[in-house]
């Protein structure tokens, strides 16, 4: 007797669950609690809106991150990317956990902006 064992993702059982509702899932015709269209949008708008904490809330939520500059309209935010020696990532992670910083990104922003302000009078870049 041989067995096949099928392993799916998180985001797998994700997509395929979403699929059946979309597509294949039918309500009972006299359901009392199924909601449908605009009262089964509306609900569902209330229940982010408790969980959010209101109208203003769900609006940011649903317009995702803001951008980080200050004179630039919505969208990406320039991204850059380090390698780091070992050391200097442990040190790096040790001083967030210390709560010197909320996150790597916000620790390379604040470290970036300290050297530059720091060596802006510099002639040549080091």
């Amino acid at each position: 007797m041989s067995e096949t064992t099928t392993t799916t993702t998180a985001a797998e059982r994700d997509q395929l669950a979403a699929r059946w509702a979309e597509q294949e899932m039918t309500l009972p015709d006299r359901s009392a609690t199924a909601l449908r269209g605009e009262a089964a949008a509306t609900h569902g708008r209330s229940l982010l809106e408790d969980a959010l904490g209101g109208t203003e809330e769900v609006e940011r939520a649903l317009r995702g991150r803001r951008t980080l500059g200050r004179h630039r309209p919505a969208g990406r935010s320039p991204k850059r990317q380090a390698t780091l020696p070992e050391e200097l990532d442990r040190r790096g992670l040790a001083f967030i956990e210390a709560g010197g910083a909320h996150d790597y990104s916000a620790l390379m922003r604040t470290a970036l902006a300290e050297y530059l302000d720091h060596h802006a009078n510099a002639k040549e870049p080091r």
